[in-house]
């Protein structure tokens, strides 16, 4: 059985009503407040997460985020004003964005 470390607490503004507010992927793992998204990397090193970037572009509430299963330097976002947005974690940007997602 692995041996899990508790990070700490979910920091204020994560939204626990929304689905799929959390998402992990290999060493990283992602949670998303109002409007940001935090990026968690594990440090080999010191074999603890540290906080590896803040994505914002959002200007409504983030719904749900999700990493890419086939590359995992990127990540989709969701949030309630109908706006999709691909990022590029390892270059820190978005990729993509798609308007009037709603239906």
């Amino acid at each position: 059985m692995a041996k899990v470390k508790q990070v700490g607490l979910l920091a204020a503004g994560c939204q626990p009503w929304n689905k799929d507010v959390c998402a992990a992927s290999g060493d990283r793992f992602a949670y998303c407040a109002t409007l940001a998204i935090y990026i968690y990397q594990l440090d080999q090193q010191y074999n603890e997460f540290k906080l590896r970037s803040i994505m914002s572009e959002h200007k409504k509430t983030i719904t749900s985020i999700s990493w890419c299963p086939d590359n995992p330097d990127l990540f989709a976002s969701a949030s309630a004003d109908n706006l999709l947005i691909v990022w590029n974690i390892a270059e820190q940007k978005t990729v993509a964005r798609l308007d009037n997602t709603k239906g």
